[in-house]
């Protein structure tokens, strides 16, 4: 989502605005992203990653617009001040928290000690193997994390199972969203199978891969495509040949 569309969603409830102060709110609105991202560039960050980062952190923008629509009703120039400081106050606590959501700090720790298993829809029939892993690789500001490779059956035919997770570098930071929609997992011979679920937050991201092995088949890989090309993880399945 571009910044534009952002603010337009959070405008979208607000229809008794005039066009003055649709221009007004949308300003003040601007001035707090760009603020946010004067910080983030100067530590490196691309542009896009940077605007990214700061939108997601604000939360949902239809929301947005819904709750300062109930809370503040009154005169519009008392709304708009009042908005403004709501803003600012919440912007304010997420960068001390490192762009994370006080109530995703939780999820932050986690999956990064002890990444949650609950990850799959289906589980695998006839397990032969489960084994727990440390793969990782850093993603722009995040780091892509395989901890964890099965292998049995999966709709009717031998198949590996992996998992994977997703977190920002930074303790309790906005990780990238998108690690199931951009993820697959491919056989020794390309083949890939399909979802196997997930589920993520804005500090956490979590998915299940599954594809089709074959007797004497030692791994398989996973492939996320990140914003610039796409990284590749092989992952070895247990015992190697000895799963055959």
């Amino acid at each position: 989502m571009t910044r534009g569309e952002f603010l337009d969603r959070v405008l979208l409830p607000l229809g008794r605005l005039t066009a003055e102060e649709r221009a007004d709110v949308r300003r003040e609105l601007e001035e707090h992203v760009e603020d946010r991202m004067e910080a983030l560039l100067e530590m490196g960050w691309s542009e896009e990653l940077a605007e990214s980062r700061c939108l997601e952190a604000m939360g949902d923008p239809v929301e947005i617009g819904r709750e300062m629509a109930r809370q503040y009703p009154g005169p519009w120039w008392l709304w708009i001040g009042r908005a403004a400081v709501i803003l600012t106050a919440v912007v304010c606590i997420q960068a001390l928290l490192g762009f994370g959501m006080l109530g995703y700090a939780w999820d932050s720790l986690t999956v990064r000690i002890s990444p949650s298993t609950a990850v799959s829809i289906g589980e695998l029939k006839n397990v032969e193997a489960v084994e727990e892993l440390d793969i990782r690789a850093e993603v722009g500001n995040d780091v892509l994390r395989i901890y964890q490779v099965s292998v049995g059956e999966k709709d009717g035919q031998r198949a590996a199972m992996v998992l994977a997770c997703m977190y920002d570098r930074w303790p309790f930071g906005i990780v990238a969203n998108g690690l199931r929609a951009r993820s697959e997992l491919l056989s020794q011979r390309g083949e890939t199978g399909t979802s196997g679920g997930g589920r993520g937050t804005a500090t956490a991201q979590y998915a299940a891969r599954w594809a089709p092995v074959e007797p004497g088949d030692t791994h398989v890989v996973w492939e996320y495509r990140a914003i610039g090309g796409t990284v590749r993880l092989e992952v070895p399945l247990p015992g190697g040949e000895e799963t055959a």
